[in-house]
């Protein structure tokens, strides 16, 4: 295992920059809003329906992720009016480790799905 590196509780303590980067990181909302982001603009119903997600939940994650600076929101002055979401450069630094992530759960998700059958069986 290892070890945690001196001062990491400094900046992984709660309320730290760090840690609501990292925390913001670690959303599940946030990681599936970017994936979908990746591949450009998309509007609000397009989003909800792609992630499977409730409007309530996608409004409070992509208002969270404008406030970090990490997707923009875009309004049109059409009728009706279009809103478009938009990863912000900030926000594209984020596909890196959400591509990382990506990999990881397709690589190892037979693995954990065996894992739970196993254990289902043994309980």
């Amino acid at each position: 295992m290892t070890e945690t590196p001196q001062g990491a509780a400094d900046l992984y303590g709660p309320g730290t920059p760090t840690r609501d980067a990292f925390e913001r990181l670690a959303n599940r909302w946030t990681m599936l809003v970017t994936n979908a982001l990746e591949a450009g603009p998309a509007r609000f119903n397009d989003l909800k329906k792609q992630l499977g997600v409730s409007g309530e939940m996608l409004s409070r994650v992509l208002r969270d992720l404008e406030r970090d600076g990490l997707v923009e929101r875009q309004v049109f002055p059409e009728v009706p009016v279009r809103v478009e979401y938009a990863l912000t450069p900030l926000g594209g630094t984020m596909c890196a480790p959400v591509h990382a992530v990506r990999e990881w759960a397709e690589k190892t998700a037979d693995a954990i799905n065996e894992a739970r059958l196993t254990y289902d069986r043994r309980t």
